[in-house]
């Protein structure tokens, strides 16, 4: 019975292990804003090229990662205007510092995507850039409508 009962155990963790693995488990999942196996078919990207999109990809990589450890101990701004007493006398000081951060964060957010389109423009030809606007006008209608509906 206990052979029975293992291998039932060992039979669903192994069917739940492949089932998780499926669909999304390649490389190429989460690529959001460079799927580089597309831009290959479309843009026709030289061989160069390839290597300097992996290369910027690797570079956001890192930084994000450096992001990510640095926000760990930060709160959200929710998170601290949830802790905000309204009846407090620095209030209003206390709110604005907590906007500030936010309109600091979401320039420094802006100004990456300036540079990192930047560095598109310089490793793409016109033509080439022209269809990756395209590519990123259809993704973002397609996230907008995705958004919308869930």
């Amino acid at each position: 019975m206990k052979k029975l009962i293992t291998g039932v155990l060992l039979s669903a963790c192994i069917a739940t292990t492949a089932y998780a693995g499926g669909k999304h488990s390649d490389e190429r999942r989460g690529e959001g804003f460079f799927p580089i196996h597309k831009m290959v078919k479309v843009l026709e990207l030289t061989d160069e090229q390839k290597a300097q999109f992996k290369a910027l990809k690797e570079e956001l990589k890192a930084e994000r990662e450096v992001k990510k450890s640095q926000m760990r101990g930060d709160d959200s701004g929710r998170i601290k205007l949830a802790g905000l007493n309204p009846d407090d006398a620095d209030y209003q000081e206390k709110l604005n510092a907590l906007a500030e951060q936010k309109a600091e964060r979401a320039k420094a957010r802006f100004l990456k995507m300036a540079e990192v389109r930047e560095k598109i423009s310089d490793i793409l030809t016109d033509e080439q850039l022209e269809k990756f606007d395209e590519m990123a006008q259809k993704q973002g209608k397609r996230r907008k409508k995705h958004h919308r509906h869930s």
